[in-house]
């Protein structure tokens, strides 16, 4: 579809509704974090193994999410996203509060599962509304400030939750942070506006499978969209494995305790994480506009995908705690700069209406790829090499990730090769 565009006001209300979403998505990565902070815990009062773990961290989570969005994409297209994203908050942070409630591990599954088809709704909406609040110009700005949020969200709820879960036991930790979403929710839903959508040719009323079915239909068919979300999957496989598994780490292979390991590797990775997403921004609106191409801003990616090589390695093989904290924030920093582009071009080849679905399509590659089959392998190698290795075999799984950012870069390189997408 050709998308027809009158550019957007742009005014105190676009701004705020971006503060809000960017709010809305520190609560939906804080969430996320609270779990693998606990791990341990979880771990030893569930009688759990790592594979469970992961599986409910990452599969079952990740899985479900994705199963959710795909029929949350549509409506994210045609109808009203605040009070969508609205309903999506609630049913996130009821089950966020269930979790502490959960006795065993198909009550903990059943809770994750729940929180996952909540947050689905949180990409999609953000990633639909932005092009109809911010000019061209400015989108890869506003998206990069967007995108930082889920940094915000692992610095805060890292610590959160190790400070809260020390007071109060892990339980009591995720009740308390599943009620403050709540609040979040009527936030949203009293305070911002739908902003008006870009018209797009075909406007025609279409029934909603047969609308659905076409709309993936057509989005599978671009192939830089499915390329480009198996290549973000790759690049955000380490930052899934170290939401899912740095905690664990850290307490397991450096000693730490449970209420100071989220002041310790939260601040590092977090702002690590939003100095590279915001840069990032910056970084491909100027190569969009002194080269005059969209595709240069994937050149930022390729770069920052790259050069996170050595600090990864930093990161799982240094002994010295500073210095392995070090390396893990500057691996995010790279790592998350390389994402914004990547998503910003991926988002800037459908039209108005194909928005929603093309989200939800990088959401489910990337989610599976970088969500799901990234800590699942951590978990099966930790467990698989426990008994000969001990302790020493998470170090092992973490090691296995390495191959991941030299997997994104060759697929970022090899749409560059092919691309030639002019402004």
């Amino acid at each position: 579809m050709t998308p027809v565009e009158p550019a957007p006001r742009q005014g105190l209300s676009s701004y705020w509704a971006l503060a809000v979403l960017f709010l809305t998505n520190v609560l939906n990565q804080g969430d996320r974090m609270l779990f693998g902070v606990v791990a341990e815990p979880i771990r030893n009062d569930l009688g759990l193994s790592d594979t469970q773990l992961a599986l409910v961290s990452g599969l079952f989570f990740v899985l479900f999410s994705l199963l959710g969005g795909v029929f949350i994409a549509r409506h994210v297209d045609r109808g009203n996203r605040v009070r969508i994203l609205a309903a999506g908050i609630v049913l996130w942070s009821l089950a966020t509060a269930w979790t502490g409630l959960a006795h065993s591990y198909l009550t903990l599954s059943l809770a994750r599962i729940l929180v996952g088809i909540g947050e689905a709704t949180a990409f999609p909406v953000a990633m639909s509304m932005i092009p109809d609040l911010f000019r061209t110009e400015a989108r890869g700005r506003a998206v990069s400030i967007y995108q930082s949020s889920n940094f915000a969200g692992i610095v805060g709820g890292t610590i959160l939750a190790g400070v809260l879960a020390a007071l109060m036991g892990w339980r009591s930790m995720f009740i308390v942070c599943g009620a403050a979403g709540l609040a979040v929710a009527a936030l949203l839903a009293l305070t911002v506006r739908e902003p008006a959508r870009a018209r797009a040719d075909d406007e025609s009323p279409v029934a909603y499978w047969t609308d659905l079915v076409t709309g993936f239909r057509a989005v599978l068919r671009i192939r830089e969209v499915l390329y480009l979300s198996v290549g973000l999957g790759f690049t955000a496989m380490m930052g899934s494995v170290l939401g899912a598994w740095g905690p664990a780490f850290l307490m397991r292979l450096h000693g730490i305790e449970l209420g100071q390991v989220g002041i310790l590797i939260g601040p590092p990775v977090g702002l690590g994480g939003i100095v590279g997403t915001v840069a990032s921004g910056f970084l491909a609106d100027s190569a969009v506009r002194r080269t005059g191409r969209r595709d240069a801003m994937l050149r930022v990616s390729l770069a920052a995908v790259l050069l996170s090589l050595p600090f990864m390695a930093g990161f799982v093989f240094v002994r010295e705690i500073q210095l392995a904290l070090v390396c893990a924030g500057v691996m995010n920093l790279l790592l998350s700069a390389a994402i914004p582009p990547i998503m910003n071009y991926a988002i800037g080849l459908v039209g108005p209406r194909e928005r929603g679905i093309t989200a939800t399509v990088v959401i489910i590659l990337m989610g599976l790829v970088g969500g799901a089959l990234g800590p699942a392998v951590v978990g099966a190698i930790s467990d698989g090499w426990q008994a000969e290795h001990g302790a020493q075999a998470l170090r092992y799984g973490l090691a296995a990730m390495l191959v991941s950012p030299i997997i994104a870069g060759w697929i970022i390189a090899s749409v560059l090769r092919t691309g030639d997408v002019r402004i």
